[in-house]
């Protein structure tokens, strides 16, 4: 088979590309020339990334795959439906994929990818033999995904347009549940109705893992079998910093000890897990002098949880974060917790928005949310750019500090020039 992908290089979009080419089919896609960290594992997979000229899309394709990012209108896939090629959403690539299989569901408002990675590691550890899809690249496999052999595939659940409802999992790990997605979900109770939705697609014989916190919420919402975690997050010893990464693994062990793994052997696995890129990601070692980190976190509590775990690993240090906020409708709608995230933060620099390539109204700036987190912070500058604020922490960074980029767009670019491996000091 041919497969062609319109915006191959969003995280999914590369995952979905990737077991295509571990399976033996003909892989190919576009997108735009903005640098992504999903470059490189295409590169390493010999999958060529064009324009978005419809002159790419040829009889010879027998499917084309597209990103939620782009819709009928895009010139690839009008020129696709002229040629009679079957183009299905990357929501749908994925379904198709996870429903064919005993599909584990990782899903919640946070600790998605870093949840789905660890359980990944654990089941691969345990010989199970899982295929994986994780929305980032876990750093000891580079790359997104696992091709496993056994029945089992274990999935990283977007609930972003619903895309969750979807799947049809035997096994679901529920995070958390916080308000987000503005642009979608009106309000939070409409947001909490798509996870209401998928567990009540489940059935009795069907497992849900949850934090204990939700269990009013899940036992009015299914009546598959419950599992609940919270507690014993001290005992556990991780190769990641932070609290939040604790209590990630906690719902990795409830959920693997079901399966059978030993105990002993998941957290020996955890504890030597090394994470995903753009999650506190080092770009630096790590007692440098100036520590450079990059993560991906776009949601206040995100922000919090991420500095939180910087200051507690760096208490002497002074930790500059640079944030870039992703889409308008969040940081609009998240505007005043997002001025009170930065505490633990010696200097914050606040960027214009990223916006989404769905988004068209321009209802927030960086320099509104610039001034709401003045008013809650004594040292704010404001960056137009990722260019600007590299030339801000190439003046700013000092000895005994550390450097953290946070925000789900184009940040990480800074750190990257600022180490070696972006070869520029």
């Amino acid at each position: 088979m041919k497969y062609f992908f319109v915006g191959i290089k969003g995280v999914g979009m590369t995952s979905i590309a990737t077991l295509y080419k571990e399976w033996g089919h003909d892989v190919s896609g576009s997108d735009t020339e903005e640098k992504f960290f999903t470059d490189t594992i295409l590169k390493n997979l010999g999958v060529s990334v064009v324009s978005f000229d419809a002159k790419f899309i040829t009889p010879e394709i027998n499917r084309v795959i597209y990103s939620s990012a782009y819709g009928a209108d895009h010139p690839q896939l009008m020129r696709a439906r002229e040629l009679s090629i079957l183009c299905i959403s990357y929501a749908e690539a994925l379904a198709e994929i996870f429903n064919a299989r005993q599909g584990i569901l990782v899903t919640g408002t946070h600790g998605k990818t870093t949840s789905t990675a660890m359980l990944g590691r654990v089941l691969e550890d345990a010989g199970l033999d899982p295929t994986v899809i994780c929305g980032g690249e876990l750093i000891e496999w580079g790359r997104t995904v696992r091709a496993g052999k056994s029945a089992w595939v274990v999935a990283e659940g977007d609930e972003y347009q619903a895309k969750i409802l979807a799947l049809k999992p035997c096994m679901v790990l529920l995070t958390n549940i916080e308000y987000d997605h503005p642009d979608f979900y009106p309000d939070e109770e409409a947001y909490r109705g798509v996870f209401r939705a998928l567990l009540q697609s489940l059935s009795g014989t069907d497992i849900v893992v949850a934090h204990d916190n939700l269990r009013d919420f899940v036992d009015a919402s299914t009546h598959a079998k419950k599992i609940y975690f919270g507690a014993g997050a001290d005992s556990i010893k991780l190769g990641v910093w932070g609290a939040h990464n604790k209590t990630n693994a906690l719902g990795v062990l409830a959920l693997s000890m079901f399966l059978g793994v030993a105990q002993e052997q998941a957290r020996a696995t955890l504890a030597h897990f090394r994470g995903t890129r753009r999650r506190m990601e080092l770009y630096s070692p790590e007692n440098a002098e100036i520590v450079l980190i990059d993560d991906y976190a776009h949601h206040p509590t995100e922000i919090r949880a991420t500095l939180s775990a910087i200051r507690e690993r760096y208490p002497s240090r002074a930790i500059i974060a640079a944030f870039q906020p992703h889409t308008y409708s969040r940081t609009r709608a998240l505007c005043d917790d997002f001025a009170r995230a930065f505490v633990d933060a010696d200097q914050v620099i606040i960027l214009d928005v990223y916006a989404s390539a769905r988004e068209v109204e321009k209802s927030i700036r960086g320099e509104d949310l610039f001034e709401e987190v003045k008013k809650h912070h004594k040292n704010v500058l404001f960056a137009k750019s990722p260019e600007e604020a590299f030339e801000i922490m190439k003046q700013e960074l000092k000895q005994n500090s550390a450097f953290v980029t946070l925000g789900a767009g184009n940040t990480w670019t800074i750190v990257e020039r600022l180490s070696k491996k972006g070869g520029e000091q």
